[in-house]
């Protein structure tokens, strides 16, 4: 299922993606993963199975390897190579000297912005999560490696993907969205059925 969630700023969206990875407890009603609360999953188990790439990556010092391995043993070369081309960054590690043994720098300053996100997405992508949160994560993306992670979106398989955006245009393909306002649902549906409402989504 790829759903997405959008509303103003100030709406909900964050605090959604905080109740999911169980940074606090929910007030009333449940969060739940394949009908379990989340708060009853061990954490680092929780977070195995969610992986979430925010607006703002978040990189280390050290080589673009040990960034997408982050907290991993055993990835194989393989295993970050495909994660690497599935985020769309195979391109821009071949160009630097050293490849995947290139070093970041603090705080990925050798890398543009863009550059950090799909490694912050490659990073997600190796840990093969049962759900996948982009967080505003594509919004730093030229319009092709924008289109790369779409594409990447739409072969979810059996994976959850929740896109978090601002942009109309890049959640108008998922199976469902979700329009949040004042920290509720105002509607829900397909892009050409909210689009067809006329209401709080068509007006983003």
């Amino acid at each position: 299922t790829w759903a997405a969630l959008v509303g103003p700023n100030g709406s909900g969206k964050s605090s959604c993606v905080a109740l999911l990875e169980h940074f606090y407890e929910p007030q009333s009603g449940e969060v739940l993963l394949d009908g379990v609360q989340v708060g009853k999953y061990e954490h680092k188990y929780l977070h195995r199975q969610v992986a979430l790439v925010g607006q703002e990556p978040v990189l280390f010092s050290g080589s673009i390897r040990e960034n997408i391995t982050y907290g991993l043993q055993g990835c194989s070369e393989e295993d970050v190579s495909r994660a690497a081309e599935e985020a769309d960054a195979l391109g821009f590690i071949r160009e630097l000297e050293g490849g995947f043994d290139a070093e970041v720098g603090e705080k990925g300053g050798q890398l543009s912005i863009g550059q950090k996100q799909q490694l912050a997405i490659a990073r997600a992508l190796i840990r093969d999560p049962k759900v996948l949160v982009l967080d505003e994560a594509t919004s730093a993306l030229d319009p092709e490696s924008d289109a790369a992670i779409q594409r990447l979106v739409q072969k979810h398989g059996d994976r959850t993907v929740l896109v978090i955006a601002h942009r109309m245009q890049t959640v108008e393909n998922a199976d469902k969205t979700i329009v949040l306002e004042g920290g509720e649902v105002v509607e829900e549906g397909t892009h050409t059925e909210l689009i067809g409402q006329r209401g709080p989504y068509y007006r983003l």
